[in-house]
């Protein structure tokens, strides 16, 4: 079966804390994010696609091609996904870099940029720009630690939802424990998809499991497979993903999808 792996980051530190290997992600440079390749070319390629979530908010001031030539080289799709920092002075005119330089996605993270409630509008300026761009927006959809209610993603979600309606909306890790609300989200907004990294992993065994299984198969054809790696191993992300499809009934065509097929659709690959 085809794998598009929609999450791979590539920090190259190994590090018992996971923040000391989040802090990498987060100040690569062009330089840093090519070792990274390097350094986890030889497990990811078993990948046929791949979609790199590159974390240095100032990423996009450097020339970044050597490192998407090198990345198209060993895929034979690719995507790149940008982390924004809405609080920029110049964020637009980050955005238009980002754009130019081929990306065909940008990102928040509530928790690293520490987004609550009251920085809501310019992030959603900054969706609303995107849009207009033609550009995806991610949303990560994690859950959890003490700041789980002062940076509410998936309020954020609804937010930028309620303004972005001609371009996909991808919740990064299904929205974690709240996977039921992310799909009642995406009930309402037909443009909000959903990634499996992480979360499906951390929840196997659990009682949400079984929800994981009802939202995935009522959602189809919005749901996108992702690892993770390296903070989740590549080969064992993958292992669990076809254990839990198994288990739980998914036909070879649903697996299919999720896999490999879903993931072209969204970032127009075909």
């Amino acid at each position: 079966m085809q794998i598009f792996d929609f999450n791979i980051h590539l920090p190259f530190i190994e590090h018992e804390d996971v923040n000391v290997v989040i802090d990498q992600d987060l100040n690569l440079n062009v330089e840093g994010i090519s070792k990274g390749l390097q350094k986890h070319q030889e497990t990811i390629n078993k990948a046929v696609g791949a979609n790199f979530l590159l974390f240095n908010t100032n990423l996009f001031d450097e020339d970044v091609t050597p490192f998407f030539q090198k990345a198209n080289q060993l895929f034979d799709k690719t995507s790149f996904t940008a982390l924004v920092d809405f609080r920029r002075f110049d964020a637009f005119e980050y955005i238009e870099k980002v754009v130019k330089a081929g990306a065909k996605a940008i990102m928040f993270n509530s928790y690293l940029q520490k987004i609550s409630e009251a920085d809501f509008v310019e992030v959603g300026k900054i969706c609303q720009f995107a849009q207009e761009k033609g550009l995806i927006i991610c949303i990560d959809g994690s859950y959890g630690t003490s700041k789980m209610y002062a940076y509410d993603n998936l309020k954020l979600a609804c937010f930028v939802a309620d303004l972005v309606e001609k371009t996909p909306i991808v919740i990064v890790h299904s929205g974690g424990y709240r996977i039921i609300e992310s799909m009642l989200l995406a009930a309402d907004k037909k443009n909000v998809w959903l990634d499996t990294s992480f979360s499906l992993p951390y929840y196997i065994g659990s009682s949400l499991e079984q929800d994981f299984a009802f939202v995935y198969k009522k959602m189809i054809n919005r749901v996108v497979f992702g690892t993770d790696h390296p903070y989740h191993n590549f080969d064992e992300a993958i292992k669990v993903h076809k254990d839990f499809f198994e288990k739980h009934n998914f036909t070879s065509e649903q697996q299919e999808q999720i896999f490999y097929q879903n993931a072209l659709q969204l970032f127009n690959l075909d």
